[in-house]
């Protein structure tokens, strides 16, 4: 047992990670291609889709949803989902608010409170995701049922909160960090520098092996001695972590807050992290896979809205792609085990 748990530390883990890897990002050259068409197209079809406001729309709009879906790939991976993120990102940008106003009384540009608001709020985002992680772990109940009545709790706290505390003014600086910044807003640069090192723990560290390993076979991962549960909890802190980071630059940029706040980016995040290639049953996917799917869907909507199609549609567009790109990836997973058992029929008759 000690050995095989050994080995997914080690080589093993490795090479089996690299070939994950390789052939995820294979799997994603048609999801590139798919990308590089749509801006052609929009930017044929689309008046203004080549001009600096449409790519400052594209970036900042991706960075919110992107946020939850880098914390949503983690958990997929592993074989499991979080529904609950569209709630916690509502209540922890009505958290972020509500400290600014009570924080702020109008002297300077309030940036030591913007801070210490934006480290409370990913506090907040990721204990809710600790209560998830708990409750599936200890409790051995379906993520999707444990996720679904968190969902539904902290809507109803975000709907007693957006009641209770109206928000009012908030710092400057907020507004600066929201929507200011070189080239593209901070927001953009933060949520890069998540990207970085959500690829990074994914691809080189013993931490994304196990994500790898849990989501493929998650008995004999168990077997092997690895402590499941706790790297179930962790998976599930680090979703609510970047929700509620998600919430706070959320406040930041439109500069209030409601229990509907991020209400459709649940669908537009786990539509992004299955576009880019993690299927539902887990076991494989990649950071950069989720990133392209992010973009055709931002692409998509801006592409929408230059063309004058009615926002309503953006939705539907977006679900049509998610149950689009699970079918396709049945498709693919059955080729996979066709192609998998012709070989070893061919290497028995040898």
């Amino acid at each position: 047992m000690t050995s095989v748990r050994e080995r997914v530390r080690r080589g093993s883990s490795s090479s089996m990670t690299r070939d994950l890897l390789s052939a995820s990002l294979r799997g994603r050259l048609p999801v590139v291609l798919v990308l590089v068409l749509m801006i052609i197209v929009f930017g044929i079809t689309g008046q203004g889709f080549f001009t600096n406001i449409s790519f400052q729309n594209i970036t900042s709009s991706t960075s919110l949803f992107l946020l939850i879906a880098l914390g949503e790939t983690f958990v997929m991976i592993s074989g499991g989902i979080d529904i609950s993120l569209a709630s916690n990102l509502a209540f922890s940008a009505l958290t972020a608010g509500i400290l600014m106003t009570k924080m702020y009384h109008g002297h300077g540009n309030g940036a030591l409170i913007v801070i210490a608001v934006g480290v409370i709020t990913t506090i907040v985002g990721s204990l809710i995701g600790m209560i998830n992680g708990l409750i599936i772990s200890l409790l051995k109940i379906s993520p999707l049922i444990v996720t679904l009545g968190s969902w539904g709790a902290f809507f109803g706290l975000a709907e007693w909160l957006s009641v209770k505390y109206p928000i009012g003014t908030l710092p400057p600086a907020s507004f600066t960090f929201g929507n200011d910044g070189p080239v593209v807003a901070w927001i953009v640069w933060l949520t890069i520098l998540c990207v970085l090192i959500f690829a990074f723990v994914l691809a080189r560290t013993r931490f994304g092996r196990y994500i790898f390993a849990i989501g493929a076979n998650r008995e004999a991962v168990v077997r092997a001695g690895v402590p499941v549960r706790r790297f179930t909890v962790y998976l599930y802190v680090i979703s609510g972590l970047m929700a509620g980071l998600a919430g706070f630059i959320s406040t930041c940029d439109f500069q209030t807050a409601s229990s509907e706040t991020g209400s459709s980016y649940l669908l537009i995040a786990i539509a992004a992290v299955v576009i880019g290639g993690t299927p539902l049953s887990g076991g494989e996917g990649s950071i950069l896979g989720t990133v392209v799917g992010a973009l055709i869907i931002s692409v998509l909507e801006n592409g929408f809205v230059l063309l004058g199609i009615n926002t309503f549609m953006q939705l539907v567009a977006v679900g049509a792609a998610t149950v689009l790109a699970v079918y396709f990836d049945q498709v693919q997973g059955r080729m996979r085990i066709r192609a998998i058992a012709m070989g070893a029929q061919g290497e028995t008759s040898e």
